[in-house]
């Protein structure tokens, strides 16, 4: 984590890649692909914090901070443990939070002052707590993992002159993260991610 940070400070600056760049915001929508059993619906609790400056005309690079929540309700059911029996219904979440640094190409378009395609590759480290809720206790286990985000969206600026527009964009995290306790041998999710982006060239 201490290294991406100090890649986005550096990033930051300007120092690497000089006038053109941008930021943006967006809304991450996710759909755990781990362990469904445990949790398998979609979350819309989530967002992506990101900065890009161009290396050249058709490469970025940079960095995104993520962050999203995951959580499924399980009805009452009596469950058998080492010291009797617990009856209660159950409450399931995952807590995640992500940093990268990510590349970016983009491709030629008919309007490439306004229209921006993408596929890019974020390789970075990820946090998961897994958190199960019961009665009037809970059960809880955090850990780390590299994480790999492939990913593919659009840039598109409201008019050719203006810094602001939108983004969206796909993307596929795979993180080693592992849960003994909660039977996750790694993570893995499908995101889109929708948001306003501020360019300056």
């Amino acid at each position: 984590m201490r290294t991406i940070l100090f890649l986005t400070c550096f990033l930051s600056s300007g120092l690497l890649f000089g006038q053109q760049k941008y930021i943006y915001l967006a809304l991450d929508m996710n759909k755990p692909l781990s362990n469904t059993e445990w949790i398998s619906g979609v979350s819309i609790a989530g967002g992506k914090l990101g900065y890009r400056g161009f290396i050249r005309p058709n490469f970025s690079a940079g960095v995104d901070i993520g962050w999203s929540s995951f959580d499924q309700y399980e009805p009452t059911v009596t469950k058998q443990n080492p010291t009797g029996a617990i009856t209660s219904d159950y409450f399931h979440y995952i807590y995640n939070y992500s940093g990268v640094v990510s590349g970016q190409y983009y491709f030629k378009t008919e309007d490439e002052d306004r229209f921006f395609p993408y596929a890019g590759l974020g390789l970075g480290a990820n946090t998961n707590e897994y958190v199960l809720y019961y009665n009037i206790y809970q059960d809880s286990q955090r850990s780390w993992g590299f994480l790999a985000r492939p990913e593919a969206g659009v840039l598109f600026r409201f008019n050719e002159r203006g810094s602001l527009g939108v983004m969206a964009a796909i993307h596929f995290d795979y993180s080693t993260n592992r849960s003994d306790k909660f039977n996750y041998n790694n993570f893995s999710s499908l995101g889109l991610q929708v948001g306003l982006m501020s360019m300056s060239f």
